[in-house]
């Protein structure tokens, strides 16, 4: 019987790794792509797109974080992209409903000007105050020139009672169980452990779009606003703080929402991905076949999408759009 081994890791930092491993010890490898296939051109890291083209296609199978990336990878030649949402550290249904009666907007993540933008959920509460007297709580470990800079932009539109930054918070249920709505300004996400844990605690959440990320699709517990539109996302805001009923009701919807994300489910998928690669059989084809709901022309436009928040349009992924 074969050996297994399972990379967990964003990219293989070899193109020769994965055939040396399979080829000299008959061992299996897996990786799991970790963010949007977008991010490194994003981040301004193209090198390691480059090199997980090269090394992706050698792999007995990668682990995306959305159907849109399986599409993308498959696309460039990996045909062993498959979908597995992240596994949970927590069981959602054991956690008590927040009761949803402060005045206390949440954001949490570590602070990323150029992925994260605190500064425009900041932005945002300009929008906010003059029709409900409510507070921001930013949470979030943060470099000292980004975070001078959110609180000049805080000081700058007199929101000094109005907006409060927190370090890092290693219990963070307290700040969840007192928030009445959670906002997020990500301009890119692979799969946002934050969104889960406000679901499960039934906070409502606004968020810019991000329309290949699995937690923004048919989820009812999430409204989502047009990247950067800090106005529309603060009108929705504050229709969610001025109506209680509101808020619990979409809350319920986000919650339910994560009955397609349970640990079993997930769980039983790995399983069955690693029985079928040790014994040899078409596991991959299998699991394909239960995923393929989303065509390659909607992953092309949610491509396009992206390319353009980020002014990449028309960048040349090598493969045929």
């Amino acid at each position: 019987m074969n050996s297994l081994a399972i990379t967990l890791v964003e990219i293989v930092f070899s193109t020769s790794i994965p055939k040396i491993v399979q080829d000299l010890y008959n061992i299996k490898v897996v990786a799991i792509e970790h963010n949007f296939y977008l991010f490194p051109i994003h981040d301004n890291r193209e090198f390691l797109y480059k090199l997980s083209q090269k090394t992706y296609p050698r792999l007995d199978a990668l682990i995306c974080l959305s159907r849109v990336d399986v599409k993308i990878w498959r696309r460039i030649g990996v045909k062993n992209a498959i979908y597995f949402p992240n596994l949970l550290t927590f069981d959602p249904l054991t956690i008590q409903q927040a009761p949803l009666t402060s005045q206390n907007i949440l954001m949490v993540g570590r602070f990323h000007p150029g992925q994260k933008q605190q500064h425009l959920a900041i932005e945002m509460m300009k929008y906010v105050v003059p029709n409900v007297n409510a507070s921001l709580q930013i949470i979030g470990d943060s470099t000292p020139d980004y975070f001078k800079y959110c609180q000049k932009v805080t000081n700058s539109l007199q929101l000094y009672y109005n907006v409060r930054f927190f370090p890092f918070q290693a219990n963070i249920a307290d700040f969840y169980r007192n928030a009445s709505v959670l906002v997020m300004t990500s301009k890119t996400e692979g799969f946002p452990m934050v969104l889960i844990e406000a679901m499960a605690f039934e906070i409502p959440i606004v968020a810019f779009d991000l329309k290949f990320n699995e937690l923004w699709t048919d989820n009812e517990g999430l409204i989502a606003v047009p990247q950067g539109d800090i106005e529309k996302m603060g009108a929705e805001v504050v229709k969610l703080m001025k109506n209680e009923e509101l808020r619990k009701e979409i809350g319920a919807k986000g919650r339910e929402s994560l009955n397609r994300f349970k640990n079993e489910v997930t769980v039983d998928k790995w399983i069955h991905l690693l029985k079928g690669l040790v014994n040899e059989e078409n596991v991959i084809e299998e699991i394909k076949k239960s995923e393929d709901k989303v065509e390659w022309e909607y992953a092309k436009e949610v491509l396009n999408h992206e390319l353009k928040l980020i002014g990449r349009e028309g960048y040349d992924f090598g493969i045929e759009m």
